[in-house]
């Protein structure tokens, strides 16, 4: 129970962060998604099925400032989290050029994503937009990985077997 408040509040805490002081880094308009960065690395870290869940709720935190669709954001966060899980089961999770790299596609496979529903449902979206943001998340990702490790790594977030 204390592991689902911990990532419902960080998921919070960052979502806040993300939409009210981040575009204040902005660089020529693009920002980094600081939630997206933290569930792709929980993912990595704890397999798939549980960042499947955090990246559903992540993405419907992110759909409330999202124009006009509902649930494009939990979709495609769901599926990049299930993919961050599969890439976490065979790597060491200590390093962290995988884990860095695997945010920088990830995003990059996030925001194609977006751009193809999008552009079915007729919104135009750019696509420097996408390239230019999934740099600067993999810029963020690399010192915030080592702390999202620590996180994982508490008692409480470890998942017991009990017999």
């Amino acid at each position: 129970m204390r592991k689902v408040v911990t990532l419902i509040c960080i998921s919070l805490i960052l979502f806040i962060i993300d939409n009210a002081f981040v575009p204040f880094i902005s660089i020529k308009g693009f920002t980094p998604s600081l939630l997206f960065i933290f569930i792709i690395g929980f993912s990595i870290m704890n397999g798939s099925w549980e960042g499947l869940w955090l990246g559903v709720f992540a993405g419907l935190l992110q759909d409330l400032y999202f124009n006009n669709i509902l649930g494009i954001n939990a979709f495609t966060n769901m599926i990049c989290c299930t993919i961050a899980g599969f890439i976490g089961v065979g790597i060491f999770k200590q390093k962290m050029l995988i884990p860095t790299i695997s945010n920088l596609f990830l995003s990059v496979f996030k925001g194609v994503l977006v751009f193809i529903i999008l552009y079915l449902v007729g919104i135009k979206m750019e696509i420097k937009n996408i390239i230019f943001g999934s740099i600067y998340n993999m810029i963020i990702a690399i010192p915030s990985y080592k702390y999202i490790y620590k996180l994982c790594n508490k008692n409480y977030m470890q998942r017991k077997w009990k017999f």
